[in-house]
């Protein structure tokens, strides 16, 4: 009889825990499907929160984390709008405290989802605004590449870190963001045209079949210093 009081007890308890730790997570859920609404109030993806629905979303992601700390959505969310919200800094020693705060948070969420494209694709965004152009940030690279590699969300970013380190790309780095390219172009092509010449690289379409890209002008003035040189050497 004892031994069945215990044994039971036990189970008591057990359930106990388990529907505590239940209801933590359906709280941050619940907090953090809130942040989800506010943003989806705020119109266009992408478009600039206003002040005080920003606000209530940041509050909103805080609260979901009180509840689970580990929460891995909700780390990337607050990690994605701690860097959004750097486009428009007000104090000139807030961008940098902003990122710093959506690297922790991105590695955060990856010790929870290691399989999540966004976090990796993020996290090398906040190694380049660090100027931490390290193995740590091509590692980023690869595996957001690997991950999401038909996300047309995910190929914007790693292009757009890709072309900002460029230099220090290795030649099988190099290789892979010239086929995220391919695929990105494939997705949207005004938009990846947009991006690569942002950074003046139209060169890397050149040879991209891609009907869509309209690169043709370009491509054809890009090749003909090299066409004059080839021709004053002979």
């Amino acid at each position: 009889m004892l031994r069945r009081a215990v044994c039971a007890g036990a189970v008591i308890v057990l359930f106990g825990v388990w529907s505590w730790k239940a209801g933590k997570e359906a709280l941050s859920n619940s907090y953090l499907q809130s942040a989800f609404q506010g943003l989806d109030r705020s119109g266009a993806p992408g478009q600039r929160l206003q002040e005080e629905e920003w606000m209530r979303v940041m509050k909103n992601l805080s609260d979901s984390l009180r509840y689970s700390p580990r929460n891995p959505r909700t780390l990337e969310e607050m990690g994605a709008q701690q860097l959004r919200r750097t486009r428009v800094p007000t104090d000139s020693r807030m961008p940098m405290v902003a990122v710093r705060s959506a690297n922790v948070n991105f590695h955060m969420a990856l010790r929870e989802r290691p399989t999540s494209p966004v976090a990796w694709a993020n996290l090398a965004l906040t190694k380049l605004y660090l100027g931490e152009q390290d193995d740590q940030l091509f590692a980023a690279l690869r595996h957001a590449d690997e991950l999401g590699p038909w996300e047309f969300e995910i190929q914007q970013l790693v292009l757009f870190v890709s072309l900002a380190a460029w230099d220090k790309l290795g030649t099988d780095q190099r290789a892979a963001a010239v086929r995220t390219l391919e695929r990105a172009a494939q997705r949207d092509a005004e938009k990846t045209v947009k991006l690569v010449g942002s950074f003046k690289r139209l060169d890397l379409l050149c040879d991209i079949k891609n009907a869509k890209l309209k690169v043709e002008e370009a491509c054809s003035r890009l090749r003909k210093p090299t066409a004059k040189r080839s021709s004053r050497a002979r």
